[in-house]
C-alpha cells in the first residue's frame, strides 16, 4: 500500500460496529479489530482503560454486563456516603457492595457507575500528593525570602483502588476538589523522617510552631482541612475492607 493509500485509509470515514454511526476521522474510537463511535465509547465502564487492545466481541461482552450493572443499581441500597466534594463513596453495607460517583449528587442512572464488591477489592490506599514552595517577597525590584522564611505546602488527597472486577481494575479517586495550602514560616521542612507528608508537617509544627496566635489560627485551621480528607480516606478504607 502506498503512502497516498494509507492517508486516504486514515481519512476514511467508516461506521461504528455496535451501532452503525457513521464517524469521521476525529470521533472513530480504536479497537483491535475494529471502530466505534464516542457515543458507544461513553457506554463502557468508567473505570475502564484497556479499550485500543480489546475486540469486538470483548467490547460487545462489556456492553452487555453494562445493561445488567444498570438494572441492577435499581436494586442499590445506599446506606453510607462518603465524599462531599469529589469521588463520593455510596455503600450498600448489607450488599456488601458499593459504587463510585465521580462527583457530589452525579446522577447514578445516566452514568452507571460500575457495582463494585467489598469481595472484589484486592488493595486501597490513602494517597497523599505533596509539593512545597517558597513564598517570595518583592523588594527593590527583585524577590526575595522573608524573615523568616516562609513556605506554602500544597497537598491533594487520593484514593487508590484496585479490584479484582473484570472492567475496574484501577482508580485514583480525589477526596478533594481543590488543593489545599498550609503556610509556615521558619527553616525548610526536613523530609527525612520518611512519614507520610502530613504527618511530617504535623511534626515539624510541634517543632517549630507559628509564633503570632493569628498565624496559629491560621495554620490549625489549614491543617484540619487537611486532616479532614486524610481521615475521611481511611475511614472509607475501614468501611469497605473490614466490611
Amino acid at each position: 500500500m502506498g503512502l497516498f493509500d494509507k492517508i486516504s485509509e486514515k481519512f476514511e470515514k467508516k461506521e461504528c460496529v455496535f451501532c452503525g454511526k457513521e464517524i469521521g476521522i476525529l470521533g472513530k474510537k480504536k479497537l483491535e479489530d475494529g471502530v466505534m463511535c464516542k457515543d458507544c465509547v461513553a457506554l463502557l465502564s468508567p473505570w475502564f482503560t484497556d479499550r485500543k487492545h480489546s475486540t469486538v466481541a470483548e467490547i460487545e461482552e462489556q456492553l452487555a454486563y453494562r445493561e445488567q450493572n444498570l438494572k441492577e443499581l435499581e436494586s442499590f441500597k445506599g446506606t453510607c456516603v462518603y465524599g462531599d466534594q469529589q469521588s463520593q463513596f455510596i455503600l450498600d453495607e448489607p450488599g456488601r457492595r458499593f459504587i463510585v460517583l465521580p462527583r457530589k449528587n452525579a446522577d447514578i442512572a445516566q452514568l452507571n457507575p460500575d457495582i463494585i464488591s467489598f469481595d472484589q477489592v484486592e488493595e486501597m490506599k490513602l494517597d497523599i500528593s505533596y509539593s512545597s514552595t517558597e513564598e517570595k517577597i518583592m523588594r527593590d525590584g527583585q524577590r526575595v525570602s522573608y524573615e523568616p522564611p516562609r513556605y506554602e505546602h500544597t497537598f491533594n488527597f487520593y484514593l487508590v483502588i484496585k479490584t479484582s472486577h473484570p472492567y475496574a481494575h484501577e482508580h485514583r479517586c480525589p477526596l478533594n476538589s481543590g488543593s489545599l495550602k498550609v503556610h509556615t514560616a521558619g527553616p525548610k521542612m526536613d523530609r527525612s523522617y520518611r512519614l507520610d507528608a502530613l504527618e511530617d508537617l504535623q511534626r515539624f509544627l510541634d517543632y517549630f510552631p507559628p509564633i503570632s496566635m493569628r498565624d496559629r489560627y491560621r495554620v490549625d485551621k489549614e491543617m484540619d482541612d487537611c486532616y479532614y480528607f486524610a481521615n475521611m480516606g481511611e475511614e472509607i478504607i475501614r468501611a469497605i475492607t473490614r466490611g
